[in-house]
């Protein structure tokens, strides 16, 4: 059981190295923080985009793409702000996450949105001041993934978590 806790741990800062064993990030410069948000975002986006391809309805399959599309049009913008600062992006492609029916999979996006909320919030009076190109698009990030995280929410409430639905 340890030695399964201990390969966890390893995964777990390998594919997070923003969270520390004391659950603080642990970014020491400002594009750390924009890269793993940018990269966070496009593996959200695509996620997102895979999910609305499984959605059970279509107006709910049709408000995930716009979610997925918002999400994009965000993390490009993030992305040129990266690339004009650091350069080249190392693009990691990661699988998007997934579930067994449509309700685990909304939990899912929203807890990874979630995830990048608070990767923002935690390290936003930082970046502004040091990278103050950030700040429109900061801005724009927690006012649609407020509306997201919204719509997120609704669809949750309406779906069926014993549903058996691909």
């Amino acid at each position: 059981m340890s030695l399964l806790r201990g390969l966890l741990t390893k995964l777990q800062e390998f594919l997070l190295p923003e969270r520390s064993r004391n659950g603080a990030a642990g970014y020491t410069e400002p594009i750390d923080v924009l890269l793993a948000v940018y990269q966070r975002m496009s593996r959200l986006a695509a996620q997102i985009e895979s999910h609305a391809e499984l959605a059970p309805y279509p107006h709910v399959a049709e408000r995930l793409h716009q979610i997925a599309r918002e999400e994009h049009e965000i993390a490009n913008r993030l992305k040129r702000i990266v690339g004009t600062l650091h350069g080249s992006i190392r693009e990691r492609s990661l699988p998007p996450a997934t579930g067994k029916n449509h309700w685990q999979r909304l939990i899912r996006d929203l807890e990874d949105q979630r995830d990048v909320d608070n990767i923002l919030a935690q390290y936003e009076f930082t970046l502004i001041p040091q990278i103050p190109d950030t700040a429109d698009l900061l801005h724009q990030i927690k006012s649609t993934h407020s509306l997201h995280r919204l719509s997120l929410q609704e669809l949750i409430a309406v779906a069926d978590p014993q549903a058996s639905q691909t």
